[in-house]
């Protein structure tokens, strides 16, 4: 409920600064600087953070209702065209899109879409010539709609998407890797305020879509503790993401002196880092109307004010610090979907008792079966048949038994010779047809000649039916 509550506070301050800044902001594409656009008096200016902001000029609409356009300190997105002084401008919330020219500082609306508060806090990004936007929220539910900007038709189509679609893309951290050309999304909240019991669920996931096959696949689970706590904790999850890493602050840490940054390696296999700023600097890393002070990424640096470096009151101070050195001074801590010692040794008990489950199944499978065996052998095999077992299982290993060794067995070497041949005749005949109709198309005796006594038999088990039988 408090997670609901904080949400709800989020959109109501964003409608509160509608009311009171009339203006849009943004960072510039591939720069350290920021442009803030006034919807009353049409004037642009620039962010540095060596001279604050600068007055650049009055903006030339063309096709432009200053009325239409939502102001917004934040969800403003800036793509150049080609290298060229033209950019295109998306505008939360709306699905507007213009073109910016900053050669002359004129601004024109492309789009004739009338969509607009259904996909606010979506993630937005240029894929080559295309302009993507995942996701959102809007209406008291979070999507997880997938929709490219029609240049022709000047309207935002959706995109099926294939495989393991997340429930929704809102909350948790996304963005686009053009060096692996692929789309990632790292936990997810999937919110709709007129289910109860799902009101707030997150998906603690790792999804990566794939662009040609327009596929959806769930690589993993989030299960390093340290940015679990962090997902869980925090209210607003603030990040920052150069096409490699996300760059996460956490703040406050009550472990660590001037709080921790955390970076998640796309490229190798979500190895996350800690750092534990050993310069004790001052991160500012939290979200707000000031966006041009708090952390940000430029190229393969973070830049944020910081006013604990100023060189003067009048001069705005600021931190520029490379990817590259953070993650030297930073400590590997596993990968992000390393579980604690707890799970895993849960898991481990889990297999080892699934594992006994099976053996237990297993014996209690063979026991039944050789009961059953036992009990078919008993019925049908007479008193003399299974005597005749018992003494070729005993004799199995010293070789084969002859019918001189059967008759005394059986104590019938005072008979007649031909009552013996008939005794021993009719003994192997009806053992061998009564174990024939219980294992079926097998051989059951192994006969062969006496060499002793070319006129008589040598006689032994199969190997196959005495290892079946031994057992009984």
């Amino acid at each position: 409920m408090l997670k609901k509550a904080s949400l709800f506070l989020l959109f109501v301050l964003l409608i509160g600064f509608t009311a009171q800044a009339q203006y849009i902001k943004w960072q510039e594409d591939k720069s350290t600087s920021f442009l803030r656009l006034h919807l009353k008096t049409h004037t642009i200016e620039r962010y540095k953070p060596t001279t604050g902001w600068v007055k650049l000029d009055t903006i030339k609409a063309v096709n432009v209702d200053y009325g239409d356009i939502l102001p917004a300190a934040e969800g403003i997105h800036e793509f150049q065209i080609n290298q060229s002084s033209t950019y295109y401008l998306t505008i939360h919330c709306t699905g507007q899109v213009y073109q910016l020219d900053k050669s002359t500082w004129s601004l024109k609306r492309l789009d004739q879409t009338f969509f607009r508060g259904a996909n606010c806090k979506s993630s937005v990004f240029m894929r080559g010539d295309d302009i993507y936007s995942f996701g959102g929220y809007g209406f008291w539910k979070s999507t997880n709609l997938i929709t490219k900007y029609d240049f022709v038709a000047k309207e935002w189509l959706s995109i099926a998407a294939d495989g393991d679609v997340p429930a929704s893309i809102f909350d948790g951290m996304a963005g686009y890797s053009p060096k692996k050309d692929r789309f990632y999304l790292l936990s997810t909240v999937d919110m709709n305020d007129t289910e109860k019991k799902t009101a707030f669920n997150r998906d603690y996931g790792i999804y990566e879509y794939d662009f040609f096959n327009q596929k959806f696949t769930r690589l993993g689970e989030i299960k390093l503790e340290i940015v679990l706590n962090f997902l869980d904790s925090k209210e607003t999850k603030p990040f920052v993401f150069n096409g490699r890493y996300f760059i996460i602050s956490d703040k406050p840490n009550k472990e660590f002196a001037y709080d921790t940054m955390f970076f998640i390696d796309l490229e190798d296999n979500f190895k996350v880092y800690q750092w534990k700023n050993p310069h004790r600097i001052y991160l500012n890393a939290q979200r707000g109307d000031d966006t041009e002070a708090y952390m940000h990424v430029s190229g393969d640096s973070l830049v944020w004010s910081n006013n604990l470096v100023k060189a003067s009151m009048d001069e705005p101070g600021h931190t520029v610090v490379s990817i590259k050195t953070l993650l030297n001074e930073a400590e590997y801590i596993g990968t992000l979907d390393e579980g604690s010692w707890v799970e895993d040794f849960s898991i481990l008990l889990m297999v080892l008792g699934a594992g006994l489950v099976v053996g237990l199944v297993f014996e209690i499978f063979r026991r039944v079966r050789r009961n059953k065996l036992k009990k078919s052998i008993r019925f049908m095999l007479g008193a003399n048949e299974r005597l005749f077992l018992d003494f070729l299982i005993l004799n199995y290993e010293q070789g084969f038994v002859n019918g001189h060794q059967i008759i005394a067995f059986f104590g019938k070497h005072k008979s007649s010779p031909e009552s013996q041949r008939q005794f021993r005749a009719k003994l192997i005949e009806n053992f061998t047809k009564m174990l024939g109709l219980i294992f079926v198309d097998q051989e059951i005796l192994d006969i062969q000649l006496d060499e002793q006594d070319q006129r008589m038999f040598t006689y032994r088990l199969q190997p196959e039916a005495y290892k079946k039988l031994k057992g009984l």
